[in-house]
């Protein structure tokens, strides 16, 4: 069958693989944190969030119980769309609740609750996200029997007593929905990974990123796996209990508490947050990332129509007479589950090792391998679809007295159920890939365009609000669409519209040859290797990177590692800028506690100086620094301030330019600054205005150089930036993934690089430096830095 087949090619065959996969060929280099501690901090969020949720949508989904016919079918619909919403999405509006600049960011961060604050966000995030799990469980099985709902009714207990009678009546159920939104809340990676909170889903996700498999941390996968099991056996179990459904009571109910509770929760916030995009450049979304919005939409059409295909294969052997096959359908819906239970970091671990050692072309580092993995993360939807499906008497008694022989004739049997449950899977799946974060962050193949939400996480991870809200109009849209399609349009025309999205043309970008370059690191914690580095700078001796590990490593001049020291950072980010000034002293732009730190070359403290603040001398989120011949101190920051402030040697305040805006004058992230040797020009990166503003000592805008765009003479997030020779600039983009060279006067002069993990070639590049040989590179995306001596002779 096609469902069967489907499940073998996207995991069973690949766990085969692994099964005979070397383990002397993992790089051991994670150095994991305690597993105990990860595992009890994992279980105590999980399970908080489990009661939270269970409490809150319980009571929503016993008022949801009691509603007409036609109304209780609207809001089951509006929360199984809520549900397609990324949870993440519900994370980024609550935080956008105290952005920065607010006074309410003010006094989370001058009384040091950054950390607190994040995670209260976290923890209304899963609830928001989480709540109509239950509120489903509860509506669906009192939709059974609504005796006992109207039991402290009728009987004229209290509420106490009516909660307790409750309670030992549905304790099961309770108990049920506690754990399988503590499983979905275990497994979650991209959430906890923007709160800073290391949990069982991240701390996997850091084993993959830094060159391990899941066997590198067995315990923790062990605890993964277990969780996925229980709490798949109890959905199963859960879901029989609440079958056969019989909708015998209809009761006038009001269904404001539950709107209410909706817009609280999760509706406010996610609207309130999309409708943000409407302001500003917001809508500027598809202008820079067209090409990125269209691949995800071909993902999502491809694994949205396989994740259907599934609803037939578990439609046809729940309805079967054959009890075989009805055992088989009920382990065709363990499996899914089971696997949308899986922490993505492991899944992607398993697929894309295993098809990496076929070595098949079409499929390894391709779109194809990202499908798989999506549709073994979302394929549960078709599978429970199906299973919905099955669930109707009528169906079940006509399929017992003449079962279909043909596929044609099942079809024109199963309708109208099947076509409801192929339309509510089609959409749901669909926007579940485009909002997937973390297998695509793993998976998605290293070219030119890559899917939206790899844009999005990185919106988020570097305050970029204009391309989040936009994102979440979309998707905030979509859903909004497809659950009134589903509710009012004949079904149909969901199909259509999905469809639809194919015809849209994809335009490439050509590929620039990559350099003659060498390689310095790779993932990993140990010294020599990276986690995300970020922050670098060379003089004539030797190199420094700092990166997200908040370790600051030394290299000579041809990548050979000298030393490292860990720095007393901040828990809540790293440093995104280094400097080294004549002296050989090391300036830290120490981004996420709002000062610069200067260390002497051996690595003691000499200076330290800001604060968080908006006035004069305080700083939002300090980015980069540079030194004029005049002993002048620049610094650019961003988050509210966007400007550069100067400062004597010792960290006096002289004055500052710029404000935050898209005007001549104004900057959006400034995240890089370089001053002209020659003529004391400031070279500043205006990374969210997409140019390089080009200043006087005093702040005159002398030019802007480049505008917005993917082409020759454009740029997308310029972050790095250096003076390269007397008469040009060298600027690495994030956005685009190569290095753009300039003349002084703003004119292009050449290109080098594109998207890929090959040697040359980059992903997400962010920070740039010249040595005496050549440029190094801090290529972000691929844990490394790449040395170019031959650029500066090529002209």
């Amino acid at each position: 069958m096609i469902g069967i087949l489907i499940a073998v090619v996207v995991f069973v065959f690949p766990i085969t693989m692994m099964l005979f996969y070397s383990e002397s060929d993992i790089q051991h280099q994670y150095v994991p944190h305690e597993n105990g501690v990860v595992i009890l901090r994992t279980l105590l969020w999980s399970l908080g969030v489990g009661l939270c949720s269970t409490l809150i949508g319980w009571a929503v989904g016993l008022k949801i119980a009691l509603l007409r016919k036609s109304t209780f079918a609207i809001i089951i619909v509006i929360l199984f769309m809520t549900l397609a919403i990324p949870s993440y999405a519900v994370y980024y509006a609550w935080w956008q609740a105290w952005p920065t600049g607010s006074w309410l960011h003010h006094f989370i961060v001058q009384n040091r609750l950054l950390l607190f604050a994040m995670k209260v966000c976290a923890f209304l995030a899963f609830v928001g996200w989480a709540w109509p799990i239950p509120a489903c469980i509860a509506a669906l099985s009192n939709r059974r029997d609504n005796g006992l709902a109207l039991l402290k009714n009728l009987d004229g207990s209290s509420l106490y007593q009516g909660f307790c009678t409750r309670v030992r009546a549905e304790k099961k159920l309770l108990f049920a929905s506690v754990i399988i939104v503590g499983a979905i809340t275990a497994s979650n990676t991209t959430c906890f990974d923007l709160a800073q909170i290391s949990t069982v889903g991240n701390e996997l996700r850091a084993v993959v990123a830094s060159g391990g498999s899941y066997s590198s941390a067995p315990w923790l996968s062990f605890f993964s796996v277990l969780v996925a099991i229980i709490a798949s056996f109890i959905f199963l179990r859960c879901t029989a209990v609440s079958q056969h459904q019989s909708e015998i009571f209809k009761h006038k109910q009001s269904i404001l508490p539950v709107v209410i509770v909706w817009i609280l929760l999760t509706g406010g916030p996610l609207f309130l947050s999309a409708i943000l995009s409407l302001g500003g450049d917001g809508l500027q979304l598809w202008s820079q990332y067209s090409n990125d919005l269209t691949l995800s939409g071909s993902i999502g059409i491809v694994v949205a129509l396989l994740t259907s295909l599934l609803v037939l294969t578990s439609m046809s052997m729940h309805l079967s007479s054959s009890a075989c096959f009805n055992y088989l359908a009920n382990c065709f819906d363990f499996f899914w589950i089971l696997l949308a239970c899986l922490p993505a970091s492991m899944l992607a671990s398993i697929i894309g090792d295993a098809w990496h050692l076929v070595q098949l072309e079409v499929v390894d580092r391709t779109p194809v391998v990202l499908i798989l993995a999506q549709v073994a993360k979302i394929g549960f939807i078709g599978s429970l679809a199906g299973r919905w499906a099955a669930s109707n008497q009528k169906l079940q008694t006509l399929f017992r007295l003449d079962a279909p022989k043909t596929i044609s004739t099942f079809i024109r049997a199963a309708n109208p159920r099947l076509l409801q449950a192929i339309c509510a899977t089609l959409a749901i799946s669909f926007a579940m890939s485009i909002g997937e974060t973390a297998l695509t962050s793993e998976l998605a193949p290293p070219t030119s365009s890559h899917p939206i939400s790899i844009a999005l996480l990185n919106a988020m991870h570097y305050q970029r609000p204009q391309i989040v809200t936009s994102m979440l109009f979309v998707l905030v849209a979509f859903v909004a669409i497809s659950g009134v399609m589903l509710i009012f349009i004949n079904k149909k025309l969901v199909v259509t519209t999905i469809l639809m999205c194919a015809l849209v043309s994809c335009t490439q970008y050509e590929e620039v040859k990559p350099p003659v370059t060498t390689v310095i690191g790779s993932a990993g914690h140990s010294d020599g290797h990276f986690m995300t580095p970020r922050a670098i700078d060379s003089d004539e001796s030797c190199i420094v990177v700092i990166d997200k590990s908040g370790r600051l490593q030394r290299f000579s001049l041809d990548g050979t590692f000298l030393s490292s020291w860990e720095l007393s950072l901040s828990g809540t980010g790293f440093p995104t800028g280094v400097s080294i000034d004549e002296k050989g002293n090391i300036w830290i732009a120490d981004t996420h506690q709002h000062r610069i730190l200067v260390l002497q070359p051996d690595g003691t403290e000499l200076l330290s100086f800001g604060e968080y603040g908006t006035e004069d001398g305080q700083f939002l989120y300090p980015t980069d620094i540079a030194f004029s011949a005049e002993n002048l101190v620049y610094v650019t920051e961003y988050g509210g301030n966007d400007r550069i402030s100067v400062f004597k040697t010792d960290g006096t305040f002289v004055y500052s330019i710029g404000h935050h805006g898209v005007d001549r004058n104004g900057f959006r992230r400034p995240q890089s600054i370089a001053v002209d040797p020659i003529t004391g020009h400031l070279f500043v990166t205006d990374s969210g205005n997409h140019r390089i503003v080009v200043l006087s000592p005093k702040g005159e805008v002398i030019r802007l150089i480049s505008e917005m765009g993917r082409e020759n003479a454009q740029m997308l997030y310029p972050y790095g930036i250096l003076i390269d020779s007397p008469n040009s600039i060298l600027v690495c983009e994030f956005g685009t993934n190569r290095l753009h060279r300039f003349s002084m006067d703003g004119e292009s002069v050449q290109l080098w690089g594109s998207a890929g993990s090959e040697i040359g070639y980059f992903r997400t590049p962010w920070g740039i430096a010249k040595t005496p040989n050549g440029i190094v590179v801090a290529d972000t995306g691929n844990n490394r830095l790449q040395l170019l001596p031959d650029m500066m002779t090529k002209q």
